[in-house]
């Protein structure tokens, strides 16, 4: 690693803690499985058995604050945790709850909400899914249409998310709905949904390989309290914004990026096909790659100090 000669002395205990950990508990066959991942995807079962490991140390939450039951890791100490994960092979993990919906509820929520979501995702026993998209706006959040009317004391839901990964096996979902008939990004409120809500229901939408990752979601008369808003009407837009900006800018794929690259070049030499064109070509993916690592590591400290935009943040996903 580049930057391990410029860590401080608690820096680099904490790495050797890490390697060590990693050393003991990733085997071979979670490994290879890993290695042998086709889609960029998290896979479900496996990311979730290894986040039972990471759990014992609260490393599963590292990046949470301590006073909400994360292990309050330092920005430097969460890159070091998730690029020595990448680099050895471990399972990426499932980020809609513990990287998404954690920290979202954590800056915007209540102190009843934060009680009601925080200890179930930590324990694993809520698994969440994000309603976005929709089949008349693809990823244009701006153009959001599924409706949440106020009736009274509660709201009633209607419309559809698409592309909701790993709806599947979720039993929560985040919502971005408008809550005003008019197109104005004012009209945005965030909801926190169970899926055993009467009126939601799952679809599959399979790809061309039969894989089963994505989902369409559809909301028929769901009603939900006033409890499921967070941070109220109309600040829909700004909760989306934080959490794109999370999804966009805090995540370590440079360690994952690296290994690929070498397990790349090991079967090209093991199959004598590296001639100087390919060296070529290989230099410039190591150097290529080398300033993703660096561009990560500095944006990536930047959003979890919460200064980072989202310009930026979209730098670090183009690039990865």
């Amino acid at each position: 690693m580049l930057i391990e000669s410029a860590l401080g002395d608690a820096e680099r205990a904490f790495l050797a803690e890490v390697r060590a950990f990693l050393a003991a508990e990733l085997d071979p066959a979670l490994v290879a499985a890993e290695d042998a991942q086709r889609s960029f995807i998290a896979d479900h079962e496996r990311g979730n058995r290894w986040i039972d490991r990471l759990r014992r140390r609260r490393w599963h939450v590292g990046h949470w604050p301590a006073a909400h039951g994360g292990a309050g890791l330092t920005p430097m100490e969460n890159y070091l945790l998730q690029y020595e994960q990448g680099l050895h092979g471990a399972p990426a993990a499932p980020p809609m709850g513990l990287a998404y919906v954690g920290p979202t509820v954590i800056r915007f929520g209540t102190e009843a909400q934060r009680t009601a979501v925080l200890p179930p995702l930590i324990a694993g026993e809520d698994h969440w899914c994000q309603g976005f998209s929709e089949p008349g706006a693809g990823s244009d959040l701006a153009r959001v249409q599924t409706f949440a009317e106020r009736r009274g004391e509660r709201y009633v839901i209607n419309g559809s998310k698409i592309w909701t990964t790993d709806a599947q096996h979720a039993n929560k979902i985040f919502v971005l709905l408008r809550t005003r008939r008019d197109d104005s990004r004012e009209a945005l409120s965030f909801f926190l949904v169970d899926m055993a809500t009467p009126g939601v229901t799952v679809r599959p939408l399979r790809m061309l390989t039969g894989d089963h990752e994505f989902n369409q979601v559809f909301f028929d008369d769901v009603e939900v309290g006033p409890e499921a808003l967070l941070a109220g009407e109309g600040q829909g837009w700004a909760v989306a914004r934080f959490l794109l900006e999370i999804e966009r800018g805090s995540f370590v794929f440079g360690g994952r990026l690296r290994r690929r690259l070498a397990r790349l070049e090991a079967r090209l030499r093991a199959a004598g096909r590296v001639d100087a064109q390919v060296e070529h070509a290989l230099a410039r993916l190591d150097r290529d790659l080398l300033a993703y690592e660096m561009t990560e590591l500095r944006l990536g400290t930047l959003a979890q100090g919460g200064a980072l935009q989202n310009a930026a943040a979209n730098l670090i996903k183009i690039d990865w």
